[in-house]
Order: structure tokens, then C-alpha cells, then sequence
């Protein structure tokens, strides 16, 4: 390895010396004006050393007049030369202040970020647990008098709507197409369980809008809302976006946020009736 040595000139070594001076590398500017003060008393006592040497070779007018000749434009120099370091460390201090105000407000940006964040999951836990007291609140009585109520109620809804898709198909008889009959069907049974499941579907729908029109969509959220619907559930919200004549939107978020990645495809009332949907709804991105 060959090390190459740099010859400065005389004004570049004057120019450090000046530099190092002014602008010292840790910015100390007690060092810097203890070396002036050093330089003004060392001129000082040489001049004042020298004086007394050849004081008696002079009257004390000439001595008093060469004292103060010399001294006097030695002492503006070295006046001008402490502004010139006030001025250049004013501006070191102004440098360092505009860093400081900048990681103040980059701090204050994060501070307003998790604050966001505090916002919405209060506010997204908040509105799960006003769903699951939805769900807990839904109850069925059957012709027997017997009451299901809460999770348990969506089991019944889907044997229901699989019944009433069975009886429409055999009624049919392939007179229609079999997206037709599922949309038919549908309607069958949403006018009957509208009161039980409309406002259960608005409210899941508007928790996940409000996730995805949030800045924090990259976090867990989804995935609690996932968690949150059982078997049956996803069965429902699937044929409530295929079948629904109102179900496009909630179609478009499904897709887009993989509703139905714990949906069992095995228990749909026909393998076609996967086809009607985007695939990207069975498959999260963590299981791309």
C-alpha cells in the first residue's frame, strides 16, 4: 500500500492555523479566546520586557510614545480578531440550533404519530368490542320454542340458507343459471333475517372501511377482525358479497384485505360459487 504525503504551502498552513483558531474542531470557544488572551499577554510582556531594556537609553516620552505605537495596532488586531471569532462562533451556535430545532420537530412528528395511533386503536378496539356485543345480542327461536343466541345463531342462519338454496335449485330445475338461483335464494333469506344480520353486516363493514381509510393499515388490525369471525361468519360474509344485491362494496373489501383466509371452502353450497370472487379474498399476504 503506498501512502501519499500532501505538501501544504505556507498560506495553507497559515489558512489551518487561522482556521483552527477561529472554528476549532469541538467548537470550544473558551479554547479559542484563551489563546487570543494568551497571544495579547505574551505581546505584552515582550514589548513591555524589551521597553525596560532600552528605557534607559530613552526618555520616558519616546519610550511611553513607541509603547503605545506598538501596542496600540497590535491590540485592534487582536479586537478584530475576537469579533471575528464571535461572529464565527454565533454561527456554530446558529448551525447547532437549526440541528436541534430539527430533531425537535422530527421528535414532535413521531410524538403526533403514536398519538394518531393511540387514537385510532382506541377507537378500532373500541368498535370490536361493540361488535362482539352485536353478535352476543342476535337471538333465534325456532318452531319449537328454543332460543339460540350470540355466535351460535350464525350455524342456524347458514342451515337455513342452505336449505332455502336447495329448495330453489330442485324448484328451478335448471331452468336458470345456478348464479341466478344463489342470488334468488338470497334475497329469500335476507328478507326473512334482514333485522338479525343488517346491522351486523354495516357495522363489520364500516370497522374494516375505517381500517383501510386509516394511515396505520400495515399493522394487526385486519387480522383481529379475522380472528373475530367463526366459520359460519365467513361463510355468510361470503355469500353476502356474491349473492347481496347491496354486497359490491363489501365484495371489493373482502379482496382487497383477504376476509375470507379462514373461510372453510370445503362447506360452500357449491365449489363453482368460489369462482364468483376474487381468489386474493382466501389468501392473506403472510400466507403469499
Amino acid at each position: 500500500m503506498v501512502t501519499t504525503t500532501v505538501t501544504m504551502t505556507p498560506s495553507q498552513k497559515l489558512y489551518r492555523a487561522f482556521r483552527s483558531l477561529v472554528a476549532p474542531r469541538r467548537r470550544n470557544s473558551i479554547r479559542s479566546l484563551y489563546r487570543l488572551f494568551q497571544v495579547a499577554v505574551a505581546t505584552l510582556a515582550v514589548v513591555l520586557v524589551a521597553n525596560l531594556f532600552a528605557i534607559g537609553k530613552s526618555s520616558f516620552g519616546e519610550w511611553g510614545d513607541f509603547f503605545g505605537g506598538v501596542l496600540n495596532p497590535l491590540f485592534t488586531l487582536l479586537t478584530f480578531t475576537g469579533v471575528l471569532i464571535t461572529i464565527v462562533l454565533q454561527q456554530t451556535e446558529l448551525r447547532e440550533s437549526r440541528v436541534e430545532m430539527r430533531r425537535s420537530a422530527d421528535a414532535l412528528h413521531e410524538q403526533n404519530k403514536s398519538m394518531q395511533r393511540q387514537n385510532f386503536e382506541a377507537t378500532f378496539f373500541q368498535m370490536l368490542a361493540v361488535h362482539t356485543s352485536l353478535v352476543n345480542a342476535i337471538d333465534l327461536v325456532d318452531e319449537h320454542n328454543r332460543i339460540t343466541r350470540g355466535r351460535d345463531c350464525f350455524s342456524v342462519f347458514y342451515t337455513r340458507f342452505n336449505k332455502i338454496y336447495r329448495e330453489q335449485a330442485s324448484k328451478e330445475n335448471g331452468k336458470y343459471t345456478d348464479e341466478r338461483v344463489l342470488k334468488r335464494s338470497y334475497q329469500i333469506f335476507w328478507k326473512v333475517h334482514q333485522v338479525e344480520l343488517g346491522h351486523y353486516f354495516r357495522y363489520l363493514y364500516n370497522i374494516v372501511r375505517y381500517v383501510k381509510e386509516a394511515p396505520f393499515v400495515d399493522g394487526p388490525y385486519i387480522r383481529l377482525i379475522r380472528a373475530q369471525l367463526s366459520d359460519q361468519e365467513t361463510l355468510l360474509l361470503f355469500y353476502n358479497c356474491i349473492a347481496s344485491q347491496h354486497g359490491s362494496r363489501f365484495k371489493a373489501l373482502a379482496e382487497d384485505f383477504a376476509l375470507l383466509d379462514n373461510m372453510p371452502q370445503i362447506r360452500a353450497l357449491k365449489e363453482s360459487h368460489l369462482s364468483l370472487i376474487d381468489q386474493r379474498a382466501f389468501q392473506s399476504a403472510s400466507d403469499a
